[in-house]
């Protein structure tokens, strides 16, 4: 099958769509092309994903939209979801904010071949974090964190040099933005090390907490499982070791895919 995948190609690869793309291009029954490389209704399926500068879609061919940031939109482009077949969403929280009859919520997800362990790479940090961290909360608790911890803490270019680096950490850590499991989630679980997030909606339906990771609610509570994770090795290499196998089986773009050719119909 032939599939046109449209965003802001000058991210690549810093975005969502470009794993997508990657995923896409590793299937050898898929022949996938940008805009401007083939004509668009040779296109069996049109998959947009967020950013892009406009939705492409042609008559009587499947088109789908894949919106990142719902916190951000909240539901509020309504002609570009007018314009596609079908609608996905990354966050469940914000699925009452779109069309019932035609939105699907679709998680991100982890790339294992970009997002893995580096073994022999030396523990120099009790927490990691690579990110965005001029969110007030998020931002408090990275300060708190340093002061008390050693702490890994700046930005990173994606893929492997991002893995490299938090495999240098114990504990890996996280605080969503506005009720969004975000890709952090997915890669730092991916790559191997115990991940202390906090929760929101969705978040249990696709990992188990204590299990794949652990959860935190304030910085008292945040405190307490840095200080006993970071004491007990076997525990936190358990957890890690079964988050990263979780990640591979469920939720990689590859699953993300599947998922998108489910619902137009090609599975």
């Amino acid at each position: 099958m032939r599939v046109l995948i449209n965003y802001c190609y000058q991210y690549y690869p810093f975005t969502t769509a470009s794993y997508l793309e990657m995923e896409l291009r590793r299937r050898k029954s898929i022949e996938v092309f940008r805009l401007g490389e083939n004509r668009i209704p040779c296109a069996d399926l049109i998959i947009n994903v967020e950013p892009c500068e406009m939705i492409v879609a042609y008559p009587g061919k499947p088109s789908v939209y894949w919106e990142i940031d719902n916190h951000i939109h909240r539901g509020a482009d309504v002609d570009k979801y007018q314009r596609v077949s079908h609608l996905f969403v990354a966050q469940k929280f914000y699925l009452p904010f779109y069309p019932e009859n035609k939105t699907t919520w679709l998680p991100l997800a982890a790339d294992p071949e970009k997002h893995f362990l580096f073994p022999y790479q030396p523990l120099k940090y009790d927490v990691g974090f690579l990110g965005n961290d001029t969110y007030p909360r998020r931002r408090d608790l990275l300060d708190r964190i340093g002061q008390n911890y050693k702490l890994l803490r700046g930005t990173s270019q994606p893929g492997e040099p991002y893995s490299r680096l938090l495999s240098r950490c114990r504990l890996l850590f996280n605080c969503s933005m506005d009720n969004d499991v975000n890709m952090r989630v997915f890669e730092a679980i991916s790559i191997g090390r115990l991940l202390l997030t906090d929760k929101v909606e969705g978040q249990d339906e696709l990992f188990v907490d204590g299990e794949h990771y652990i959860s935190f609610s304030d910085w008292p509570d945040l405190d307490g499982k840095i200080k006993m994770y970071l004491e007990n090795e076997t525990e936190r290499e358990k957890i890690a070791k079964a988050g990263a196998a979780w990640i591979r089986a469920n939720h990689t773009y590859g699953h993300r895919l599947d998922k998108i050719l489910e619902v137009c119909g090609f599975f």
